[in-house]
């Protein structure tokens, strides 16, 4: 079967496998083909959340999109983190407001997000349900590691 993919020109393959850390690293951070779906759907997710908060092109910046497991680890991320299946993103965009501001106005959206994840205050984690699932829609807050997930997009 050959699959039809396609990227939100934001939000293309290079966009969401980009790390600083892979290159000064020298770590390989390229998506396997197997993972190309999902990152395409992810992408999709993307170009709604920019088009239904009307944020201009070029304002919503990715800082993780895809991780391979070798930058997972490197990152600290957790072993099965949806950045490794090619389904997730942290986020911000300073021109919309805070990381707080974008997870609160994200969390009214209809766009099916799996996970919404307000991270240490710092980004927004936003994840697309995997293939044959439906999203969850979970919004979760977290501050400190020891504090643990927090339900809830919650404001501090």
């Amino acid at each position: 079967m050959d699959l039809k993919l396609s990227f939100h020109p934001e939000f293309c393959q290079d966009t969401l496998c980009h790390s600083d850390t892979a290159l000064r690293c020298g770590l390989d951070n390229t998506c396997p083909p197997e993972l190309l779906e999902n990152l395409s759907r992810l992408s999709a997710l993307l170009g709604d959340i920019q088009r239904s908060l009307n944020i201009r092109s070029g304002a919503l910046k990715i800082n993780s999109g895809f991780r391979a497991h070798a930058l997972n680890e490197k990152v600290g991320g957790v072993p099965n983190s949806q950045h490794c299946m090619g389904l997730a993103a942290d986020l911000v965009c300073p021109e919309f407001g805070s990381p707080c501001d974008l997870a609160l106005a994200i969390a009214q959206l209809p766009c099916e997000f799996d996970q919404l994840i307000l991270e240490f205050g710092k980004w927004v984690h936003v994840s697309a349900a995997p293939l044959g699932k439906i999203p969850r829609r979970e919004c979760l807050s977290i501050f400190n590691k020891d504090e643990g997930y927090l339900e809830g997009i919650v404001k501090r």
